[in-house]
């Protein structure tokens, strides 16, 4: 039921439904493994935030934050939050695009995997 609500509210709001690919995968939790940038897709808030604390505790990857696709912003970690802050304006305006145009890449790279659905790759691929 939830579900129908929330579709409904997409289609009354824009006047057409949208692709279920951004109600399946709208948040990408960003992180780096061996120098890289990665990402994990998730449909809600919640999940994006059990996966970026999953990773806290995972001395592999480091977590950087959460992307939204539905607003565009993203979200520091609370460490990277942290030192993001104390950097000047002009920095944290630089460095906040930055990470937002890896996450978009990030997702258009797994989105042309399969046309339609961004997965959510295995924490031990």
């Amino acid at each position: 039921m939830k579900m129908i609500m929330i579709q409904i509210q997409k289609y009354t709001r824009e006047n057409k439904p949208k692709q279920e690919e951004f109600s399946r995968n709208r948040y990408s939790v960003i992180y780096t493994l061996k120098g890289q940038y990665q990402h994990v897709g998730c449909s809600s808030q919640e999940e994006a935030q059990q996966v970026l604390g999953s990773l806290m505790t995972d001395g592999n990857r480091i977590p950087v934050g959460i992307y939204d696709s539905g607003t565009d912003s993203f979200e520091w970690e609370i460490i990277g939050q942290y030192f993001h802050s104390q950097d000047p304006i002009s920095n944290q305006q630089e460095r906040l695009q930055e990470i937002v145009t890896i996450a978009q890449v990030l997702r258009r790279r797994d989105a042309s995997w399969q046309p339609g659905y961004l997965q959510k790759p295995s924490f031990f691929a």
